[in-house]
């Protein structure tokens, strides 16, 4: 069994953002035809090995004490979390990160990026390993976006820019999440699109096999039609989540908003209507029983780079959902068929005709999971890149 060594910034568990729902659900998969070990730092005192499954574990190594000073100073410099910048210009000088990349280089056959960030603490030691980048995002566009124009922004960004350029060099292969990623990256970094293939996001479709069944039968909780967003907290989400606040529920006051998830810290003081709540915590099951009960899921997002997966999450369910262009990136979706697609200005309006239309519900959650079960399910996902893994060491050999 060929054996491949996954490196990125941040450890998969607790898995409570999308990039770590990904890399559980895609490698747990592919170890089922290779060896996964996926390296990482974290905040642990040593290092730590979590066997996942049978092919797939993780190793986690600490953090230097001067890494986490450093990235306390830059989050306060910048107003927003920069672990993963820090990581790429400071995780070349960790004396145990090296010497176990080293060691598990050697034992490898394919080594994988996830995210640009660790790039320059792997790329000395590579011999005559494949290459890959998975680019869960096209981080110098978005990091371009979430940052304050500040000196540091642009060091940052300078520093990022040619790392990710070295690195599609290097590549054998690039996996993106979208046509619209792949195109940006030609762009920017002059790559040959041949090199890029499209893994996109998925979800577990038989998660929420249940939930979708039981919305057949759903009981309404309260007395008015209940809209929900999820999200964590992301900067794109947290302007997601204002929309609602600002200018979507303002306009609905006979619908209950309720934004669930980490992103609830980030507006907690944000003056709100009577009609918007915040669930700031829910557990997986939690999530199963809201999807079951709400009526419209909403996607108000107007920045943002890959995709969503909380649009996978919504349609798996069999909710109808409304979202923008930006937050429908990155998915084949037919409008009026799967989900409704419209500016931010339209949601109001947009959000009453499904409420007005049992039809249109109905059609819109039937067609957003069958979507869903073709297209978007991990398990075809992993197999797909696997594949592709496959046919590029055979070309190799």
């Amino acid at each position: 069994m060929k054996k491949i060594l996954v490196v990125n910034d941040f450890p998969i568990f607790p898995i409570v953002h999308g990039g770590k729902v990904r890399i559980f659900n895609v490698y747990k998969n592919i170890s089922s035809r290779f060896s996964v070990t996926y390296v990482c730092l974290g905040d642990t005192q040593n290092i730590v090995v979590n066997k996942i499954s049978e092919n797939f574990q993780e190793i986690s190594v600490p953090k230097t004490f001067f890494y986490k000073r450093i990235v306390q100073v830059a989050r306060k410099l910048t107003g927003c979390s920069v672990d993963d910048f820090v990581a790429l210009f400071l995780g070349p000088y960790n004396i145990q990160l090296k010497k176990l990349i080293e060691r598990q280089i050697q034992e490898s056959d394919i080594v994988i990026l996830c995210h640009p960030y660790m790039y320059p603490s792997v790329k000395s030691y590579l011999q005559k390993q494949i290459v890959i980048y998975e680019a869960l995002n096209v981080e110098y566009r978005l990091k371009g976006t979430i940052l304050p124009d500040t000196l540091l922004k642009r060091i940052m960004l300078q520093k990022l820019k040619k790392t990710g350029l070295n690195l599609l060099q290097r590549c054998d292969l690039c996996f993106a999440i979208s046509e619209e990623d792949k195109l940006i990256f030609t762009q920017i970094y002059g790559v040959d699109p041949s090199k890029i293939c499209i893994a996109p996001n998925g979800v577990d479709e038989n998660f929420y096999a249940d939930c979708y069944r039981g919305r057949s039968k759903k009981e309404r909780i309260i007395p008015v039609p209940l809209i929900i967003f999820m999200g964590s907290g992301h900067p794109p989400n947290v302007e997601a989540a204002r929309q609602i606040i600002q200018n979507i529920a303002p306009k609905l006051l006979n619908a209950y908003f309720l934004i669930a998830g980490s992103v609830c810290w980030e507006i907690e003081h944000e003056h709100r209507g009577k009609n918007v709540g915040l669930a700031y915590f829910i557990t997986d099951e939690d999530k199963k029983e809201l999807f079951r009960v709400a009526d419209i899921a909403i996607n108000p997002m107007i920045s943002g780079s890959g995709s969503n997966l909380k649009m996978l999450d919504y349609m798996a369910a069999g909710l109808p959902v409304v979202s923008t262009v930006v937050g429908a990136r990155g998915l084949s979706l037919e409008n009026y068929c799967h989900a409704i697609v419209c500016n931010i200005d339209a949601f109001p309006a947009e959000i009453s005709h499904i409420i007005d239309k049992i039809e249109l519900a109905d059609t819109l959650s039937h067609n957003g999971r069958e979507l869903v079960a073709m297209h978007y399910d991990w398990k075809k996902i992993a197999d797909s890149m696997s594949t592709l893994i496959i046919d590029l060491i055979n070309k190799k050999q």
